[in-house]
């Protein structure tokens, strides 16, 4: 059967307004150009220690009595203003811009002094991330592990909402005492390979709006893409009709 050559473009508005609006809300749309083995930023990320950060540090070794000394109750550090720890038999110790695998090592090194063969895990007590805006469940959520990306945080946020922009989500961080702020587009493969792509204990995470979410609200946002393929299914019919 021969389409109506009206009927066609009706049908063709229809597809074009329905793929506008879900090209919005695609992620990594060049993925397909990106060489996934050469992105090394994942495998070699580590972050610091800043100021106020929570170091949980624990010493073992087979002579536990050796080490108890080594061992506060709770073996929780809080980072000083000028970034250093209060450590048991050792004082205070600088260890803001280290590691944690830098902050064992030394430790280890240190302590082997007079402990043979002492065990040190570090860890951060209070690797928090704040995501705002326009995800389904926005919060202060704590981080399962210190090579978080901002995929995983935004999945812990249950996604962003339809109403959400994908091009413009913001993250901003402390910087050596200054907060920084970064424009993320996760339309782009590029953020694969970001300095940003993994997170920072304390980072903040905004997902503004679209201009259509806010002039219209919540619950217009999420049936733009329903209204846009209706309007064209109404002209494609109506052309037939009228015809």
């Amino acid at each position: 059967m021969k389409i109506p050559s009206k009927l066609f473009i009706g049908i063709l508005i229809t597809t074009l307004l329905s793929s506008c609006s879900s090209k919005k809300v695609v992620y990594f749309q060049d993925i397909d150009k990106i060489d996934m083995k050469n992105l090394t930023a994942y495998h070699n990320y580590e972050p610091k220690i800043k100021k106020d950060d929570m170091i949980g540090i624990i010493v073992s070794a087979p002579d536990k009595e050796v080490v108890a000394p080594y061992n506060n109750d709770p073996m929780v550090y809080m980072v000083d203003i000028d970034g250093y720890i209060a450590f048991p038999v050792l004082g205070k110790i600088k260890v803001e811009g280290l590691t944690l695998r830098e902050l064992s090592n030394w430790l280890t090194d240190t302590i082997s002094k007079d402990v043979k063969n002492p065990i040190v895990n570090a860890s951060f007590m209070n690797y928090k991330v704040t995501i705002l805006g326009e995800v389904r469940t926005p919060g202060t959520y704590v981080m399962p592990s210190e090579k978080t990306t901002i995929l995983q945080a935004l999945g812990m946020a249950g996604d962003l909402t339809l109403g959400g922009k994908r091009d413009d989500v913001l993250l901003i961080r402390e910087i050596d005492g200054n907060y920084k702020h970064i424009r993320i587009d996760l339309r782009k493969s590029d953020i694969l390979s970001s300095p940003y792509f993994h997170l920072c204990q304390n980072d903040v995470i905004y997902v503004a709006p679209t201009s259509s979410r806010t002039f219209s609200g919540s619950s217009q946002s999420t049936i733009i893409p329903l209204v846009a393929s209706s309007l064209g299914l109404v002209i494609s019919m109506a052309v037939l009709i009228f015809n």
